[in-house]
């Protein structure tokens, strides 16, 4: 894991980013992700010079350990899926691949990277706190490397067809209440449930039945 072109580098600037973690950018403009302990204290004092071992030892064993440290801190807010670890990482300056990979295995081997659970709670929070469709969800979980098969299993399983129709029927009542031009809330309406995600079928079915005059107060059950 030899670093080139070491011959003249030193410690160019050092940012706190959180907590004990701080980011450390060489005179050659080269950035590190350094943990402020017994081993990484050195590190943290600009215009330190730095010989091609230091270099391999920022890059190494020391990414290792910020790297660890970054990872727990990120997951202690919420789940997160391997894409985001890796892109986290990789933010910071920790691209050595087989510093990169341990990383991720010892996660994985610990249970923190877990996709389908990750999938299954982002799914339930949303439902039940910002109900969407399954289109919605679909993008929110591809965009943070879910894979399509957990997608679609974790979807199938907390929203069926009739959970999807009865949570953008109660948007839509929400919405209609009230309003004197069932036309124009009707295009807003239509507007909310695609943005939200829910399928083309029923959003035009529920549009449709305002239209009728089938669906009307928030409290009101369709003929």
């Amino acid at each position: 894991m030899a670093i080139d072109g070491a011959a003249s580098e030193s410690v160019a600037e050092v940012r706190r980013r959180w907590g004990k973690l701080y980011s450390v950018r060489t005179s050659s403009g080269r950035t590190f992700l350094v943990l402020k302990d017994a081993l990484g204290e050195r590190y943290l004092k600009t215009d330190t010079a730095l010989a091609a071992e230091d270099l391999e030892t920022l890059a190494g064993p020391l990414a290792r350990t910020a790297g660890m440290a970054l990872a727990y801190r990120l997951l202690a807010a919420r789940d997160r899926t391997e894409r985001e670890i890796r892109s986290a990482l990789e933010k910071e300056g920790i691209v050595t691949p087989e510093v990169v990979g341990d990383v991720l295995d010892t996660l994985r081997r610990q249970g923190y990277l877990d996709d389908r659970r990750l999938a299954s709670s982002f799914v339930r929070f949303t439902l039940g706190h910002k109900p969407s469709g399954p289109h919605l969800l679909r993008r929110k979980l591809r965009a943070a490397g879910v894979r399509e098969e957990v997608i679609e299993e974790e979807i199938g399983e907390d929203l069926p067809p009739e959970r999807e129709r009865e949570l953008a029927l109660g948007l839509a009542r929400r919405r209609l209440k009230g309003a004197k031009d069932r036309a124009q809330a009707v295009r807003r309406i239509h507007g909310l449930l695609s943005r939200r995600g829910f399928s083309d079928r029923i959003v035009n079915d529920i549009c449709a039945a305002i239209l009728r005059g089938t669906i009307s107060g928030e409290n009101d059950e369709e003929d």
